[in-house]
């Protein structure tokens, strides 16, 4: 598997608790097939997650036709954007996803924020216990100056983005002369 173990890890402790785990092949260039995913899918499949971009070798993965699957299937779509926020446009709607992570310091916002976007009637669970914030998700206390600075960094890669793209493809043309 090329996702990130940030996502890994917790898909392989679910499948140590006794959930199905399904990891699907990708191409030489890194790139998952839409139609693989599609073959993977059971009737029993709750959720698929499929990086935005990858953090070593770059390859953006086909987000929106795995979604055109999913949502077909009634299956939830995730996609962790860490890679990718601040560096190609990433647009929810575009993308067709159902939960969508971030990381703030790849683009710039203190190291320990992140952002988790949950599409309206998606259904999901609190993980942890305690103090009941962000409408029973999470205990504890949000760090509301981390929350203003991801958000300002994140509308500041935005505005920026297309001097971020053309630098990312002057480094890239670079690499490969």
């Amino acid at each position: 598997a090329i996702e990130h173990p940030a996502v890994m890890a917790p898909a392989q402790h679910l499948q140590e608790e006794g959930w199905r785990l399904t990891v699907v092949p990708v191409d030489d260039f890194g790139r998952v097939s839409p139609q693989d995913i599609a073959q993977a899918l059971r009737p029993d499949t709750a959720l698929v997650s499929v990086m935005h971009a990858n953090n070593e070798i770059g390859t953006i993965q086909p987000i929106r036709e795995i979604a055109h699957i999913t949502r077909e299937r009634g299956v939830l779509l995730h996609t962790d954007a860490a890679q990718s926020a601040g560096k190609i446009p990433v647009d929810v709607d575009t993308l067709g996803v159902d939960l969508l992570t971030l990381a703030g310091h790849k683009f710039y916002a203190t190291k320990g924020v992140g952002a988790l976007y949950i599409r309206q009637n998606t259904p999901v669970r609190h993980i942890s216990f305690g103090a009941d914030h962000e409408r029973g998700l999470r205990p504890g206390t949000e760090n509301v100056p981390a929350i203003v600075g991801l958000g300002v960094a994140a509308q500041l890669a935005r505005e920026r983005l297309p001097q971020a793209s053309s630098r990312l493809r002057e480094l890239r043309d670079q690499l490969h002369a």
